[in-house]
């Protein structure tokens, strides 16, 4: 039996119909049909910026880490992620074929654009009854610098844009019309977010916020699906995550304070940090015009995103957690909102609309662009190493726990042999020796550190070479 919801969830007068397919805006002078033409092509405009120079640089750390423990066993990858990370292992099994055949950069990244793409047409396709406001959204999701970045990186984050709309689509449709299906739906959902990142654990709550004070049957089954999701991810998971917890690989990421709640928080939206407290200022004006306009999709507002977000806030006062990463999830409600302050300025004045979208435009588009051509420090530094290294050299990476993005770019991915070799004499450094001939005696140093590397009896072999934060030294 399907009890009828709270008043909460109906829109107040004057708002779209849920079940309306004609949406308008700015007095009604934006059909059904130009909306979904407009939302169609930001999709294809969005997925062409996801794939552009998809493959032109090498892996940095994080994305190698993930190839690297992907060639690994299934007993030894376990085992690894248990002792050497904080993330659970559902994308790391998902790229490990890939990882394995050691494919180029472009195929190895290319299930996360096809995750991020999905993320940006199944948003589209929830955006098409909010008119302008949902063409605004839509835009602003497909050409954010957050979204692009994470959305083209081989690692579990195109996976979350795509758990967290899809979170707030299933909960929206439930609001609307309880069905069958979304018990167990939401229930692998969170599953599924939880193997992937912990920071599902903070859209899960807000999932649970969802139904409210509601007592009827459909609010208990929705209820129990959110933590039968969380009690199938403690028996898969929970054990080893309390592991990780132990080992401190995330205590670089700092307490929360309240500059960093800005700065985090704005960094969704935007790179520039001078505009962070602007933007913030944008989302929530939007998400109060939001709540006047349509209570139900507010509610989704609220308890997908926002409250996601404060939790994150909240649990980095005690806990490494607030960087902006763990937004993921919750990233498209700032650009909901902000779509929803954009057609409220449009149905003021076509004027104040144009000129909030070419603002809009000239904060988001610049960046976006910036990211898909800029040269990486890391794919400069990677490729100089591989073209200055021959058969018996050995190429080593200072510290040593970045020998992952090192191995496979020059090692997986180069044209010689290789295998492991201690590196003596140069402080926290490992390194693989190249081809199968003699060794030549030649050490290719590429160097993060800050401080300056201890020679000891070696000597230069070769003028050092600089680019951004690294250095590439021949010793001999």
């Amino acid at each position: 039996m399907t009890a009828t919801a709270p008043t909460i969830d109906r829109p107040p007068p004057g708002a779209p119909s849920g079940r309306s397919r004609t949406p308008t805006c700015s007095g009604g002078r934006v059909t059904g049909r130009g909306v979904l033409a407009v939302l169609a092509v930001t999709v294809i405009v969005g997925a062409v910026l996801r794939l552009w120079g998809l493959g032109a640089h090498r892996l940095d750390y994080d994305e190698a880490f993930t190839a690297m423990a992907g060639r690994m066993p299934l007993g030894d990858l376990f085992a690894y992620l248990r002792s050497q990370d904080s993330h659970p292992p559902l994308d790391y099994l998902l790229r490990a074929p890939l990882a394995r055949a050691g494919v180029n950069e472009f195929v190895f990244r290319l299930p996360s654009v096809v995750l991020s793409v999905g993320a940006l047409a199944l948003f589209a396709w929830w955006m098409r009854r909010y008119g302008l406001a949902g063409v605004i959204a839509t835009a602003l999701l497909a050409v954010s610098d957050f979204e692009l970045t994470l959305g083209r990186t081989a690692r579990m984050y195109a996976e979350l844009e795509l758990i967290g709309v899809l979170g707030a689509v299933l909960a929206d449709t439930w609001l609307r019309r309880p069905r069958r299906w979304h018990t167990p739906a939401l229930g692998a959902l969170v599953l599924a977010g939880l193997l992937t990142h912990v920071e599902m654990c903070l859209l899960a709550v807000g999932l649970l916020a969802v139904a409210g004070l509601r007592r009827d049957r459909d609010a208990w089954l929705w209820r129990a699906a959110v933590v039968a999701g969380g009690v199938g991810w403690a028996l898969l998971w929970g054990s080893s995550f309390l592991m990780q917890a132990r080992t401190g690989h995330s205590n670089w990421i700092p307490r929360t304070t309240i500059n960093g709640i800005v700065h985090t928080f704005g960094s969704v939206v935007t790179n520039r940090p001078e505009l962070h407290l602007v933007a913030l200022a944008a989302v929530a004006a939007g998400g109060v015009l939001l709540w006047r306009r349509d209570r139900r999709l507010a509610r989704v507002f609220v308890c997908c995103s926002v409250v996601p977000a404060g939790l994150a806030a909240a649990a980095g006062t005690v806990a490494p957690v607030l960087i902006d990463r763990t937004l993921t999830v919750a990233a498209w409600g700032p650009f909901l909102a902000i779509g929803f302050l954009v057609e409220w300025l449009g149905r003021r004045s076509r004027l104040q609309a144009a000129v909030a979208i070419a603002v809009l435009a000239s904060v988001m588009i610049p960046p976006a662009v910036h990211g898909l051509v800029a040269p990486s420090t890391p794919d400069t530094a990677l490729r100089h190493v591989a073209s200055a290294a021959r058969s018996g050299d050995v190429v080593a990476t200072r510290p040593g726990g970045k020998l992952a993005e090192l191995t496979w770019s020059v090692g997986v991915r180069g044209r010689l042999s290789y295998h492991n070799v201690q590196v003596r004499g140069l402080g926290n450094t490992r390194g693989l020796v190249l081809g199968r001939g003699a060794v030549s005696g030649r050490i290719w140093l590429l160097d993060w550190s800050t401080r300056p590397v201890p020679l000891g009896h070696h000597h230069l072999c070769a003028r050092p070479w600089s680019h951004g934060s690294a250095r590439v030294v021949c010793l001999q």
